[in-house]
């Protein structure tokens, strides 16, 4: 596969993610919970087929540019990346956390891009 094929991918899966993230996040926000989330399921596929795109395509981009061994600007968006993940069930076990999390994604994203924008 190609580089811009794990591209597109990486950048679909980024795009799941913020969806995901965003809905829990707002629901938390309006005072809603876990148990009263009815999407919960469709959101927490969707939060997981996300990271599971980013990483596998982001891991196929590294094969691309000949990257083995992670140099810091990865280890960077590893570390971005699991923050991504944890956010979806810190929003519902700590939802004062919540509105602070709708302002860290979009940043975690931009720090990502400047990551992999000038490496």
């Amino acid at each position: 596969m190609s580089y811009e094929f794990y591209k597109i991918l990486h950048l679909l899966g980024l795009s799941l993610v913020v969806l995901s993230l965003g809905g829990v996040i707002h629901h938390v926000i309006n005072g809603g919970t876990k148990q009263s989330d009815v999407f919960r399921r469709c959101t927490m596929i969707t939060h997981g087929v996300g990271l599971l795109l980013l990483v596998v395509a982001g891991f196929g981009m590294l094969a691309k540019l000949g990257i083995f061994s992670p140099p810091g600007w990865v280890i960077g968006k590893i570390v971005i990346w699991l923050a991504l993940g944890a956010f979806v069930a810190l929003a519902y076990k700590k939802a004062q956390l919540a509105k602070k999390f709708w302002v860290a994604v979009p940043v975690l994203v931009l720090l990502s891009a400047v990551l992999a924008v000038y490496k």
